[in-house]
């Protein structure tokens, strides 16, 4: 799987979130704190300096980082804005992947340093957004992203487009560009349905040129994996590694809701048969397993074993989540 050193690191650093985004899988039916079962069991988990420090510490050749992950906001960490400044500082390159309702905009004025982009999640206008971005507040996240913006910082606006928003995509490509945004980049959706049934609006797909219909499908196309061209690795917040964050999402369910007959989880936990926890083991050895199993991987991958790796890497699904 890794043929070279490993260059680029995803890191979720925590699992706390300040919204309910009615398709995520943090969201689930959980009286008022609409969390999901795995979360319940899970409880709060947050990457700190210290962890970081010592993942870098095995990886000499880390040149980019992507703090985002399955459950959380990576705002929500009590290390984020350290650990923000700490990979700088070590001339590393920083994205933050946010929905940019956490914090001060004194907070995100700091993090605009050379080699930080931050990416926006704003799914709408001041009517709209919050339809998807449960518990988000428009206004403070406008005020976050200028002040980020305005003291120089790159940012990038990326939104999902729903049948309740489409009709304002336009109005919100042109407010981007007024507020000084990089890009203003639509992402093709899946998401649909409502994890939380009573809490919030059944989601419903747009119309189907911003569908990201290959998703939807396990298609026989060879897999093109991502972790395998970029050199990377995920870091969930409770301290497992894996290859990627869509088989992070599947080793974390099946590790918190052992029930769980969902395939994919279960298949994963198969194929990761060994401890990749940096907490009780180090990296290098678990990265070492990863590189010892590669080959296994890969014949699975011929075979169709591995549904997530289907969904996400067959067709090179994971070079088109965008529109063109």
């Amino acid at each position: 799987m890794y043929t070279r050193s490993i260059k680029r690191a995803h890191f979720e650093l925590t699992n706390r979130c300040n919204a309910s985004c009615p398709s995520c899988l943090r969201t689930g039916p959980n009286t008022k704190r609409q969390l999901s079962g795995h979360m319940v069991q899970a409880g709060w988990h947050d990457i700190s300096l210290q962890d970081v420090k010592e993942i870098h510490s095995h990886l000499p050749d880390l040149e980019r980082v992507q703090l985002c992950g399955n459950f959380g906001d990576p705002a929500a960490a009590r290390d984020f804005v350290k650990i923000v400044h700490y990979f700088i500082d070590n001339n590393i390159k920083v994205e933050i992947s946010t929905n940019g309702g956490l914090r001060t905009p004194k907070m995100w004025a700091s993090m605009a340093r050379k080699g930080v982009l931050a990416l926006f999640a704003i799914d709408g206008d001041e009517d709209t957004n919050h339809i998807y971005r449960v518990g988000t507040r428009f206004n403070r996240i406008m005020e976050n992203a200028k002040a980020f913006i305005d003291a120089g910082g790159i940012a990038n606006w990326i939104y999902i487009p729903f049948a309740h928003n489409e009709h304002v995509i336009d109005k919100c490509a042109k407010l981007a560009s007024d507020m000084g945004f990089s890009s203003f980049e639509v992402k093709k959706t899946y998401r649909v349905g409502n994890n939380n049934p009573g809490h919030g609006p059944e989601i419903k797909l747009p119309s189907k040129k911003y569908m990201n219909e290959v998703v939807h499908k396990n298609t026989e196309s060879p897999i093109r994996c991502k972790v395998k061209e970029t050199d990377e690795i995920y870091v969930a917040a409770d301290g497992d590694i894996s290859p990627c964050c869509w088989v992070g999402c599947q080793l974390w369910i099946k590790k918190y809701s052992p029930s769980t007959i969902e395939y994919d989880a279960a298949l994963a936990s198969y194929y990761i048969d060994f401890d990749h926890s940096f907490r009780t083991n180090s990296l290098t050895s678990i990265v070492n397993s990863y590189v010892q199993k590669g080959e296994i991987y890969e014949l699975s991958w011929d075979y169709r074993k591995i549904p997530v790796c289907n969904k996400n890497c067959g067709n090179n699904k994971w070079l088109d989540r965008y529109l063109k």
